[in-house]
């Protein structure tokens, strides 16, 4: 039976409205119900996104994750949405020296294997002797595709089933610096610095050896992975986010006083303007907001990153604002009180040649008029 994890209090005053890198340090992320990571993906079929969400854990420690993603078509064709759940036991959390970075909808735990990061045992081996003995499992038994760290869903014989098997085998990682370093990161729509182990190894592929670079979160109880390098494949998680005490005082402080707010916690299929069901909370949030400051107007715009072409994202952004503003309507918030723009890739927050920067690029902000 699964036990809804707990709610955890105090972190809110760290991603309050105007928080940034320099005036926020987050020593950990807390393993609450509701924590979701969105990552960013690039391998062999192409780039996309895909999220995380913490749904339970029980009495043992067995964590119980809901994964989803829209992948890409290597063709051009339409993205495949996924979803699926995977479990992770709690002796293995702090034991398990085995990172499955794949696996298939079959089972949803794999003794003896960690997913979204690693073990307690690696943290603190990386701790005491800045290196640590680990076993990388691509191994999906005929399913193949990257789905981030964690995920393969495409069936024998599809036409978008990679030739090439994925990377798995055992060595060591070395910590890089002689401890861990601050790491960026978006979380609750703020950027703060997380400490991260960064860690290098050379692992041995037959004749070859494969590049392996990781930033692991310093933390025993939740060491995620942040960023995940294999070869060619790249992993980042590009934001974070945890159910706050009042989520609806931080955006009206942010519009109050800014009369701005850049929100990240509304999710659209890939290339499209159907909003995911994960956005719910964030705009019920939004109409909360807007109901308790009833003389209030807010114009929603929509930014992308720059891969597609302007033509392309300045008609993607203006149907995704559009898109949004329904659904505030649909909330109970008066048409007249909402306006939709789109701005395509001309107003970037963060540089378009990385991924995590196209993902911060892919937002909806508010304006209040």
């Amino acid at each position: 039976m699964k036990t809804p994890l707990p709610n955890v209090l105090g972190f809110a005053f760290l991603l309050s409205a105007g928080t940034t890198a320099s005036a926020a340090t987050l020593s950990a992320i807390p393993l609450v119900q509701g924590l979701t990571l969105v990552g960013a993906a690039s391998e062999r079929q192409g780039d996309y996104e895909s999220t995380y969400v913490f749904d339970a854990v029980d009495a043992d420690g067995t964590l119980h994750l809901d994964t989803s993603a829209d992948l890409p078509d290597p063709a051009g064709g339409k993205a495949r949405p996924v979803s699926f759940n995977r479990d992770v036991g709690g002796s293995d959390r702090a034991h398990a020296r085995t990172y499955k970075y794949m696996f298939s909808n079959g089972p949803q735990e794999y003794p003896g294997t960690t997913a979204l990061g690693t073990s307690a045992a690696v943290i603190n081996d990386l701790r005491s002797t800045g290196n640590a003995a680990i076993t990388l499992d691509g191994q999906v038994a005929g399913l193949g595709n990257l789905l981030n760290s964690i995920l393969a869903l495409l069936p024998d014989g599809d036409s978008q089933k990679p030739a090439d098997p994925y990377f798995s085998g055992s060595g060591t990682i070395r910590a890089v610096e002689p401890g861990p370093v601050p790491y960026p990161m978006m979380v609750n729509d703020a950027l703060v610095s997380l400490s991260a182990w960064h860690v290098k190894g050379n692992f041995s592929e037959g004749a070859t050896l494969v590049p392996i670079e990781w930033y692991i979160l310093d933390d025993p109880a939740n060491p995620l992975t942040l960023r995940f390098d294999i070869g060619k494949d790249k992993l980042e998680i590009i934001r974070i986010a945890f159910p706050l005490d009042d989520p609806a005082k931080s955006l009206e402080t942010s519009l109050q006083h800014d009369h701005r707010a850049v929100i990240y916690g509304i999710y659209f299929d890939f290339n499209s303007a159907t909003i995911k069901p994960q956005s719910a909370t964030v705009l019920l949030t939004i109409a909360e907001v807007m109901k308790k400051n009833a003389d209030w107007a807010l114009t929603v715009e929509g930014h992308t990153d720059n891969i597609g072409g302007n033509a392309a994202n300045q008609d993607l952004s203006a149907r995704r604002a559009a898109a949004v503003r329904t659904a505030l309507i649909q909330l109970g918030i008066a048409d007249r009180r909402l306006l939709a723009s789109g701005f395509g890739a001309s107003a970037p927050r963060d540089t378009n040649a990385t991924l995590a920067g196209r993902a911060r690029n892919r937002r909806v902000e508010l304006t209040r008029q």
